[in-house]
């Protein structure tokens, strides 16, 4: 839920009241996971813009 409420633009303070954490540092762990989801997504996608090797 809480990984679902950040991508959808939610902020860490806001999501992490809604699901009851007494300490940000709780809901900060879904937003490393959110960034590592970015950053696979964006790994992903550099491989769409490689240079071609015409030497083959």
């Amino acid at each position: 839920m809480a990984t679902l409420l950040l991508t959808a633009g939610g902020d860490l303070y806001t999501v992490g009241k809604l699901l009851g954490h007494t300490n940000i540092n709780t809901t900060q762990v879904y937003a490393d996971v959110l960034m590592e989801t970015k950053i696979d997504a964006v790994n992903r996608i550099s491989e769409f813009f490689k240079p071609i090797d015409t030497n083959l």
